[in-house]
């Protein structure tokens, strides 16, 4: 059966990679574990803990420090597309697009460091959280979405509320409960507290 799988395909090692992670090292008995998976350049760390509160299979929660001031600081779907939102409306178009495009090729399967190295300079926003928090759990959003919809509809639901709001469509016509701007800065990781 391992031998089906497209092993050149970065995207495919990564979402069998933490099925098999998860089969394999973890105990039955364990009530939550944490993963530690990437840090963002300041040292803030970028965890998994499961199982996650739906607690089905191999459910499991994205965490970044700091992201809210909550036990287990998880970014949400609707958090990063408020985020992109607010940029949008604040920022230059130069930078929302650059943000855009690392999310796309997050999507593709690059690598937040690869994003962050090829369009980090073009980003020069003055709201919302720091790129470098929105992009480093992004991956791991989207393997959640694969291994809960195996048929890739959750990775493309994702992405394709991204796509709407890199094409300028108003918030009146995207299905969107937009968190406040003023929430968003009163966190760690805010570009105002940077």
């Amino acid at each position: 059966m391992l031998e089906q799988v497209d092993w050149d395909d970065p995207l495919n090692r990564l979402r069998v990679g933490v099925v098999l992670t998860f089969s394999l090292y973890e105990r039955r008995d364990e009530k939550y574990l944490g993963y530690n998976i990437d840090e963002l350049s300041d040292g803030t760390p970028v965890f998994l803990i499961r199982p996650a509160w739906l607690n089905k299979g191999y459910d499991f929660k994205v965490c970044v420090e700091g992201w809210d001031d909550s036990a287990n600081p998880a970014p949400s779907h609707p958090d990063v597309y408020s985020d992109l939102y607010w940029k949008r409306e604040h920022d230059d178009a130069d930078s929302f697009e650059a943000i855009c495009k690392a999310v796309l090729g997050i999507y593709e399967g690059d690598s937040p460091d690869e994003v962050l190295e090829e369009y980090g300079d073009e980003f020069n926003f003055t709201v919302g959280r720091v790129p470098e928090a929105l992009l480093k759990p992004l991956p791991w959003l989207f393997i959640e979405q694969d291994i809960r919809y195996w048929n890739y509809s959750g990775r493309d639901k994702t992405i394709e509320l991204v796509k709407k709001l890199y094409d300028g469509v108003p918030l009146s016509e995207l299905d969107l409960k937009l968190q406040d701007l003023d929430e968003i800065h009163d966190t760690p990781l805010a570009i105002p507290n940077q």
